[in-house]
């Protein structure tokens, strides 16, 4: 089996159209040519990683954290931690892969994991993703409609949430007259033609318009097709950064603490604000999610839990909403299993590892 196959089902369960603008999800270097010979999952690269990968024959790393980052990266040579990293991967027919925010945003996802965690209820998305559809609506023959509209299926159009195949349709007449030069599916050049049409109508994701519009060419009768493409200004309510969720029984605050340092594996929690009310709906964001503590308190959130908090974002809540910073790694780090996990459900054939050396280098006294 080749790397590329195993890319491929990745990236069906979590698309990189996912991920936010400022990311870089995929393939960081390599070949996805070669074939697997294993699957090291870790959370950040490092040269440690790359040394157990190729301990254990691995040919391919995929990390939760890009290599390849907001680095300017204009040359690569062994000189900083990137450098020794890619360089190292590339002597070893090594190809690094990274899941980020794809993940981070996904269904069943790594905000979805720590939301499970917590044994949070009633899920919503935190931060849904926006500018994610554009609707294309193209007029057809009604005796095409079907073998087109299946064809832009296949091509990935037609999915809303948990749905496929989402379309509409209308009935209408088209007419056209073919000039000197045309070639028409129907009619003849210099008559005016009307035929009985159909207006479809479906939605598919930006990141796929290029796929969508060269099927419909391919697969549409008419030398020249009439449509059009909307952009769409929908949330998409299933896709986004952080999650919001219920506990089945409130908690006052210090004991909901200590359970999510329990249920986390945590350490210390840094947090600030007094509701005077029981801990009931949780916002939570693995990662960095200083950004969304306005969107959480917007939600009614009782507590927000992520990491990368500011001094400043502390204030922001006063005092309607507990803000607690639990850490970057703590908020994530559980998202290696989710990889692992999706890996060893579908592929068989060649050993996949979750890294033993890999460990948070920040301390606390």
């Amino acid at each position: 089996m080749k790397i590329k196959e195993v890319i491929a089902r990745l990236e069906q369960r979590f698309p990189l159209y996912w991920q936010e603008d400022f990311d870089n999800c995929g393939i960081q270097c390599g070949d996805k040519e070669r074939e697997v010979t294993g699957i090291m999952i870790c959370f950040d690269m490092s040269e440690k990683v790359i040394d157990e990968a190729i301990s254990k024959n691995c040919n391919m790393v995929i990390s939760h954290h890009p290599i390849i980052y907001k680095t300017g990266l204009k040359k690569i040579e062994p000189t900083n931690r990137v450098g020794k990293v890619v360089c190292k991967a590339l002597e070893n027919k090594i190809l690094l892969y990274s899941m980020h925010t794809n993940m981070d945003s996904g269904i069943e996802g790594g905000n979805v994991l720590f939301a499970q965690k917590l044994g949070l209820q009633n899920l919503e998305v935190l931060a849904p993703k926006t500018d994610m559809f554009r609707k294309l609506i193209v007029f057809v023959p009604q005796a095409d409609a079907d073998h087109l509209k299946q064809s832009l299926f296949d091509a990935g159009a037609g999915e809303l949430g948990k749905y496929q195949h989402c379309s509409y349709s209308t009935d209408g007449k088209g007419s056209f007259l073919p000039v000197e030069g045309a070639n028409p599916a129907i009619g003849t050049v210099g008559t005016e033609e009307q035929v009985a049409e159909l207006k479809l109508e479906v939605i598919f994701p930006v990141a796929l318009q290029k796929k969508v519009v060269e099927t419909l060419f391919a697969h549409h009768p008419y030398e020249e097709p009439a449509f059009d493409i909307l952009k769409l200004e929908n949330l998409n309510y299933h896709v986004g950064l952080g999650r919001v969720g219920t506990l089945p029984e409130p908690m006052e605050l210090t004991e909901f603490l200590q359970f999510a340092k329990k249920q986390l594996n945590l350490e210390v929690i840094k947090y600030s604000g007094k509701i005077g009310r029981k801990i009931q709906k949780v916002a939570v964001c693995g990662g960095g999610g200083a950004s969304y503590v306005s969107d959480a308190l917007a939600m009614n959130a009782d507590i927000y839990l992520t990491g990368d908090i500011k001094y400043h974002d502390y204030f922001i809540p006063e005092n309607r909403m507990v803000v607690a910073d639990i850490g970057h790694f703590e908020g994530e780090n559980f998202i290696r299993d989710i990889i692992y996990n999706e890996i060893n459900k579908i592929f068989t054939n060649f050993a996949s590892y979750i890294s033993e050396d890999e460990k948070l280098e920040i301390s606390w006294i």
